[in-house]
């Protein structure tokens, strides 16, 4: 199963991720995303990004590799079929940091391929920016991402599920419980199917 975290800049996807990623006995894995952005603090090399320059990206485009990518705020963003493949591989849940358009495309293009749960992550406007503030965004970036919350909360209905990230403990856990719904809903499928 692939579960692609999405919502607004700030919001928390990589936390929560990170939280469900190193739990004992973790049954997820990362789907990393290429991207032309510097590595933030706390970041490595193919966790959650596989860092390259503008070229090497557009190398990747015209290869075909890239199953969808975007440009967000100066900068690229795409899903990757050979990292998609390598993932699940290991027989986990895929988790996946991906913007709103992205995780709507990428949801479609993988439709019959394999269950997709798409999860929306939002808070209000004033807790990210103390978010943002938090992280150490220089205030242009923090203007550049403002600008988008009003379109990225546009496509909150269009998820399977939303959830408001206030407190961290109570957003993952309902992320856990969500995953272990539709875990359930692909076993009962796929016995369904069995069956006829």
């Amino acid at each position: 199963m692939f579960v692609i975290l999405s919502g607004c800049s700030a919001v928390g996807k990589n936390t929560v991720m990170n939280i469900l990623l190193s739990q004992k006995n973790s049954r997820y894995v990362l789907m990393p995303t290429y991207t032309t952005r510097d590595m933030r603090p706390g970041e490595r090399e193919g966790f959650p990004y596989h860092y390259l320059t503008h070229e090497q990206f557009k190398e990747k485009i015209a290869s075909g590799e890239l199953y969808e990518y975007e440009h967000i705020h100066t900068n690229y963003y795409g899903s990757s079929r050979v990292l998609l493949a390598n993932a699940a591989k290991t027989g986990k849940t895929i988790l996946k940091d991906i913007d709103v358009k992205g995780a709507l495309n990428l949801s479609r293009i993988l439709h019959d391929e394999m269950k997709v749960v798409t999860i929306f992550l939002y808070a209000d406007k004033e807790i990210l920016v103390k978010r943002l503030l938090g992280r150490g965004d220089k205030p242009e970036d923090i203007e550049i991402r403002l600008k988008r919350y009003e379109e990225e909360m546009s496509y909150r209905d269009q998820y399977d599920y939303a959830v408001e990230n206030l407190v961290l403990d109570e957003t993952v856990s309902r992320v856990k419980k969500i995953i272990a719904l539709e875990k359930r809903r692909e076993t009962l499928d796929r016995k369904r199917k069995a069956s006829h």
